[in-house]
């Protein structure tokens, strides 16, 4: 092979190791550019958590107050069976007769929870928190996609506040990153608990045979509702309203109580 030959050869090859070299370059530095672009998007997305964490539970508790008020201007029941129509609700019996027997109608706490887990997961209610959420439209005008699935909301009713457990799967994502929400928690402050007890007093009294007093019930208990009573037709409507402190929402909370005669 001549000298001309040889020159030539050395030439093609060193194009070829300058065109390897750059390309190794240019993937590398794609590579890295990815990278960082992923973790942009990633911090991006961890810095919309709690956004999203707060639109879900701000939503949930807008439409639980409502609910909690209602049930509780239903004497503790979503769907009362035994009760009287007044207004826009159907106020439960407390206390009614059964075949001469006097029967305590006033649902435990626990199970005022379960009417309110009907009533917070109930078709209407849950168009009214999506209707809220609006598809998180304000994180897809960001270009972040939020993929959710069935949302089941569980409740704990206790003494001055409602805890609420939001079992809600979102994937959110960005570019190549995306991340999990499983459940998102709440609490409203909000006297359930405390009219269940002055409830349970009344209609403890009243369905044992015994007058209830309530001059003697205010001197002797801590002021924590007023109680209101209107006779008419053989029965007793009992109107409690809670007496609020700090953060705490105001509640209402009536029910019916059948006269013995």
């Amino acid at each position: 092979m001549n000298k001309r030959g040889q020159v030539t050869i050395f030439i093609i090859l060193g194009l070829l190791i300058i065109v390897i070299i750059g390309f190794i370059y240019f993937q590398r530095g794609k590579i890295i550019s990815d990278d960082d672009q992923t973790q942009t998007d990633e911090r991006f997305v961890t810095s919309q958590i709690e956004p999203i964490r707060k639109l879900v539970s701000d939503c949930v508790t807008t439409e639980a107050i409502k609910g909690i008020r209602k049930i509780g201007k239903q004497g503790g029941y979503y769907d009362p069976i035994k009760f009287e129509p007044v207004g826009d609700y159907n106020i439960a019996y407390g206390c009614y007769v059964n075949n001469g027997n006097n029967v305590n109608n006033l649902p435990l706490l626990s199970m005022i929870s379960k009417e309110f887990d009907k009533y917070i997961n109930s078709d209407s209610t849950v168009q009214e928190i999506d209707k809220c959420i609006n598809d998180f439209k304000f994180l897809k005008d960001k270009g972040i996609n939020v993929a959710d699935s069935v949302r089941n909301i569980k409740s704990d009713f206790q003494y001055n506040k409602v805890g609420l457990n939001i079992q809600y799967p979102l994937v959110i994502s960005k570019g190549d990153y995306s991340t999990t929400v499983d459940r998102i928690f709440s609490e409203i402050y909000i006297g359930m608990g405390k009219l269940h007890k002055v409830a349970s007093d009344i209609i403890n009294e009243e369905c044992n045979g015994i007058s209830f007093d309530i001059d003697s019930y205010i001197k002797n208990n801590e002021p924590i509702a007023t109680i209101g009573m209107q006779y008419y037709q053989g029965k007793t409507y009992v109107y409690l309203s809670s007496i609020t402190e700090g953060k705490e929402e105001p509640l209402d909370f009536h029910f019916v109580l059948e006269n013995v005669s």
